[in-house]
């Protein structure tokens, strides 16, 4: 798994949710100006629901990308819901073979857990529906920086000062607190052991984030974690009186014994700066700030 060249073949694949084609197509022509193949064994137009097709068509799509040597990186179309549905029907034997880049957030955090847990680096990143959109324009630019240059973005957040003057450096995994969450007790469950570990929500009431987190710590999951990343809580609805008792960052807080960092623009809104899950960082605080910077990854050691 290496730096894309112009001339790579890439593939685009809805996994997840049904997709609008016209957005879809106009990130692809991007991707296309990076001078990437985007392979045409795909369709944008199956529906089952809400979904992207039936389950057995969008694990089929995805396995193929999987299993191509020729295929350097899968962009995911979409996030939304139903990658776990399929979760357990993946192979990824032609993934350790050929490992290749894996963008996307939301929905695909099952996949993020899936190819970490295997010893492999992914990239948490806006999607391709997403690329033709102004205000993600910065984050794009990123993504192509990652993708060739192995250019990852300083992260830039807060934290409190009780931990400050504190060098933080481990592996960050992690992505969509519900996923992470919903993983518990599955094949798929998410190795924290010793890990830096990343959340974000979006649509979710205070004590739904309070459900999601008591329940990791109850699973033991954030016993032995080196820090928390605590990215964009986007979308809270509003609620009626009487309210639940703490903010979301209590909640968070509360929970772990940690450093968290906090207002990490990473997530549902904009900017989504890409993060390397998988991947080494060193976090340096510093008064009531802190700076994640990312050291190195390796690729091609798989986990027993």
């Amino acid at each position: 798994m290496e730096t894309l060249k112009r001339g790579d073949k890439v593939a685009v694949v809805a996994a997840s949710g049904v997709v609008n084609i016209e957005s879809v197509l106009q990130g692809i022509e991007l991707l296309r100006s990076w001078g990437l193949v985007v392979s045409d064994e795909q369709e944008w137009g199956a529906e089952w629901g809400s979904l992207a097709g039936a389950d057995i068509r969008r694990a089929s799509r995805l396995q193929k990308a999987i299993n191509n040597p020729e295929i350097k990186a899968i962009f995911l179309a979409r996030g939304g819901y139903g990658i776990t549905r399929i979760i357990d029907t993946l192979d990824w034997s032609g993934f350790i073979d050929h490992p290749k880049w894996v963008i996307g957030f939301s929905d695909v955090t099952a996949l993020h857990s899936a190819i970490n847990n295997l010893g492999f680096a992914s990239i948490h990143a806006p999607m391709v529906a997403q690329f033709n959109n102004k205000e993600l324009e910065v984050s794009v630019n990123q993504l192509q920086g990652v993708l060739f240059f192995n250019e990852a973005p300083d992260i830039i957040g807060k934290v409190k000062e009780e931990f400050s003057d504190q060098t933080i450096e481990g592996e960050v995994v992690g992505g969509n607190l519900c996923l992470i969450a919903d993983q518990i007790g599955t094949s798929s469950e998410l190795d924290l052991e010793n890990k830096i570990l990343f959340i974000e929500e979006v649509g979710e009431k205070a004590y739904q984030i309070d459900r999601m987190m008591t329940r990791l710590l109850r699973s033991g999951a954030l016993k032995n974690i080196k820090a928390l990343i605590m990215g964009q809580f986007s979308s809270v609805p509003n609620e009626e009186p009487p309210f639940f008792p703490l903010t979301i960052k209590q909640i968070i807080k509360e929970k772990v014994n940690v450093p968290v960092i906090t207002d990490v623009s990473c997530g549902h809104e904009t900017p989504n700066t890409p993060i390397l899950l998988g991947g080494t960082y060193v976090i340096t605080c510093s008064g009531s700030s802190a700076v994640m910077q990312f050291k190195g990854v390796d690729l091609q050691v798989k986990r027993s």
